[in-house]
């Protein structure tokens, strides 16, 4: 039975005293508490200017844009910047005093928005981490204990690591990994890149070769013997045999 309260007419009375309305000024159907019918005006149809206007900040919460009253929600709806991760996403604004984030913290680190869509991402991160940090990793030797750290940037916030990764090379499946340009410096956005295995191998502190050096090995093999050019090179006699066949060291 449609009942008439205020002018507005109760279509259907819900579960928790809710109800189906229709808007006596629009005539929008929308969603309220039953209670409540007596006292609306309307169900947020009016101007916007007739709106509230929101402070910039709210709880820490940055409010970038109020879209004004959203009929099918019933709750007015702006987009806004969470004050942990700045991640940018649209909520009740009226909430936003109650709230600590926007559901990115778990355990008081910012969660990672990227563990579903991309494991493989999610495990390098995991492992980069334990390399630099954790005593107990078997890699640590290598890069915790020489002083090897992680950005703040990419410290503070692994979405961060994400987003740069997918802007720059990386692909679930792709058999690239993580490699820093400087063996002697951290990981940071301006010192790794995406690697196969060959190019990380060429690029160990234990790797004395690199590719200017064996295209000095292939111009001198033209008239030096390739025992010589071992010694001069402090090399095996089979690596500088390989490099100037073109086997090992290709352009």
């Amino acid at each position: 039975m449609i009942e008439d309260i205020n002018g507005f007419l109760v279509v259907e009375r819900l579960e928790s005293n809710f109800a189906k309305v229709i808007c006596k000024i629009c005539k929008n159907e929308f969603v309220t508490a039953y209670y409540s019918i007596k006292r609306l005006k309307s169900c947020g149809c009016g101007r916007p200017s007739q709106l509230k206007e929101l402070p910039e900040f709210i709880n820490g919460f940055k409010t970038i844009k109020c879209h004004g009253y959203d009929t099918k929600r019933g709750v007015r709806w702006a987009t806004v910047e969470c004050k942990k991760c700045h991640r940018i996403y649209e909520c009740d604004p009226n909430k936003l005093k109650y709230r600590k984030h926007c559901g990115c913290m778990k355990k008081g680190v910012i969660a990672c928005r990227y563990t579903k869509s991309h494991p493989q991402l999610a495990q390098t991160y995991k492992h980069m981490m334990a390399r630099c940090y954790n005593k107990n990793n078997q890699d640590y030797y290598n890069y915790g204990a020489r002083g090897i750290i992680v950005c703040d940037e990419w410290l503070k916030d692994r979405n961060l690591f994400c987003e740069w990764a997918l802007k720059n090379g990386f692909k679930e499946n792709n058999n690239l990994s993580i490699d820093r340009i400087d063996n002697d410096k951290g990981y940071s956005p301006d010192n790794c890149r995406w690697a196969n295995s060959i190019m990380q191998s060429r690029n160990t502190r234990r790797n004395v070769m690199n590719i200017e050096i064996a295209r000095q090995i292939r111009e001198k093999v033209k008239h030096t013997k390739l025992t010589k050019i071992a010694a001069e090179y402090g090399i095996s006699y089979g690596t500088a045999w390989n490099i100037a066949h073109h086997i090992s060291w290709k352009e």
